[in-house]
């Protein structure tokens, strides 16, 4: 068992803090569960990142990892509380998953190449033994952590669109960095109201640094981009180039 314990710390690329104590195999729900034990010692504070006493342990908690073969994986631990000066008491980071998911970094990343690969959501569900509300909330962590880290500091030529979703007449407006062929941000309808709340994406340097903006010629964003809140905001001049129309028009702020 001790090799075994080893072999699965190993497998999961833990550091000397953390230790397998234990690794239980559920045939019947063809689930692996690994116990994992932290070795104590002095903690790090999560917030400050300042080295402190430990308070006491919070409850048992599981977190889902990548597949053993056929059986599902998940890691199960105690984790330890830290006692802060200046923080207070607050639970430790870990270094297999995030502050508060149910799933490990590893399974969030392997979930999204499966979302990008399956046919829909409903699929990668399945594939996944996972519910649909689940993956959804893996969807929501996942752009949240690329909004977190992006920059928006090198927009130069945006452009703004509108899209259909599915039957009727429902509508979301996106706007995108087209230098760098991102999604910048998408707002509900396709109104003026929000395609300012495009702009608001930017701030009013970054909003200044865009030198040309492509978009079609729906009446609310032509509105809104010649519209004093937007335009005043603007040094530079900007072109509008129409889907419908080969020769560019130009608005100058």
């Amino acid at each position: 068992m001790k090799d075994l314990n080893q072999h699965y710390r190993l497998l999961l690329g833990l550091s000397d803090e953390w230790k397998v104590v234990d690794v239980d195999l559920d045939l019947n729900a063809n689930r692996v569960i690994i116990d994992l034990e932290h070795s104590g010692g002095k903690l790090c504070c999560p917030e400050c990142l300042g080295s402190c006493s430990r308070s006491d342990t919070a409850a048992k908690r599981t977190w889902r990892h990548l597949d053993a073969m056929q059986f599902a994986t998940e890691i199960r631990a105690a984790v330890p509380r830290s006692r802060c000066l200046t923080c207070g008491v607050k639970t430790i980071s870990v270094p297999w998953a995030g502050k508060h998911p149910r799933f490990t970094l590893m399974f969030e990343s392997f979930a999204i190449r499966v979302l990008q690969a399956a046919a829909n959501v409903s699929r990668a569900a399945e594939l996944l033994r996972l519910s649909w509300d689940s993956v959804h909330c893996l969807i929501e962590r996942a752009v949240q952590r690329e909004l977190d880290r992006r920059s928006l500091d090198s927009v130069h030529h945006v452009g703004m669109d509108e899209k259909s979703l599915g039957k009727g007449h429902d509508y979301v407006s996106v706007m995108t960095d087209i230098d760098h062929r991102r999604v910048l941000d998408v707002s509900k309808d396709r109104t003026i109201a929000a395609a300012d709340d495009l702009w608001q994406t930017l701030n009013e340097n970054q909003r200044n640094d865009v030198e040309s903006v492509s978009m079609d010629m729906w009446t609310a964003f032509m509105t809104n981009f010649t519209s004093a809140s937007i335009s005043a905001k603007r040094s530079t001049r900007c072109v509008v180039e129409s889907s419908e129309n080969s020769k560019p028009r130009a608005t100058s702020a």
